[in-house]
């Protein structure tokens, strides 16, 4: 019996990883590169790929230079992860804040909302984009807490317009993080684990706003070394409901 369960989780793995579009009603995860993007970035992604198809969900890659927005949006409808790494870009959002993606092309805040509309309520996570947790390269030695919720939002809001569930952003690596959300831990428990032990976690509170982020959670962390106090960095953030969870993944945005 032992023998079988070996052999039927082989042909498992094996079926997942050769298959070349996903089966009905399979959970699928967009995993983008943008352009001049970190140097570990297609190893990591990689491997969250592996991490995603070894949980039973097909994977799309957009590497740039094949990272066209055409193609992307076309699959992020019906995703249920949608992962970019890459450059953030300080008028990338609305009126001229933080937001957007830079593949290919430049894509805006305004292109999201008007090329996607998210099927179910998929998990956004940006990696080492500046804006999308706070930080950004050139950044004074602190911007603020303020200042850093307000990208954090700017980055996030598009995405909750048409139908986002819960987003993630952090200059650190998350294969951690994808598993235990995997596992069946909250958006906010998984922030938690990601930060707590190395960062301070500032601010974690609910938003009161008039749009697509109201009645969500924000939460931030930040670090600073010991030689330099005065030098805070915002490295992690998630704005989501309180309990979003991989079953959340499930219903559908309407």
């Amino acid at each position: 019996m032992k023998l079988c369960s070996l052999f039927i989780s082989s042909l498992f793995f094996t079926f997942v990883f050769a298959q070349k579009t996903p089966l009905p009603n399979q959970k699928t995860a967009v995993l983008i590169v943008g352009n001049d993007a970190q140097s570990h970035a297609v190893g990591h992604l990689n491997s969250l790929a592996t991490i995603f198809q070894a949980n039973g969900i097909f994977v799309y890659k957009f590497y740039y230079p094949n990272a066209r927005w055409s193609d992307i949006k076309a699959k992020a409808n019906n995703c249920s992860f949608f992962i970019y790494t890459g450059h953030g870009f300080g008028n990338g959002g609305f009126d001229g804040e933080f937001g957007g993606l830079y593949i290919n092309e430049y894509v805006m805040a305004k292109d999201i909302v008007d090329g996607i509309q998210f099927k179910y309520k998929p998990l956004i996570i940006y990696l080492n984009a500046c804006g999308s947790h706070g930080t950004s390269a050139g950044d004074p030695a602190d911007i603020g807490i303020a200042e850093a919720n307000k990208r954090i939002n700017d980055t996030a809001l598009p995405f909750f317009m048409v139908g986002a569930g819960g987003y993630f952003a952090t200059s650190s690596l998350i294969s951690g993080f994808v598993e235990n959300f995997l596992a069946g831990k909250s958006l906010n428990t998984c922030f938690r684990i990601h930060a707590e032990p190395w960062e301070e976690i500032l601010f974690n509170k609910q938003i009161v706003s008039k749009n697509a982020l109201n009645s969500k959670y924000i939460g931030i962390s930040s670090y600073a070394y010991d030689d330099e106090p005065n030098v805070r960095r915002y490295s992690t953030a998630y704005v989501g409901p309180l309990h979003y969870t991989l079953q959340s993944i499930n219903q559908t945005s309407k």
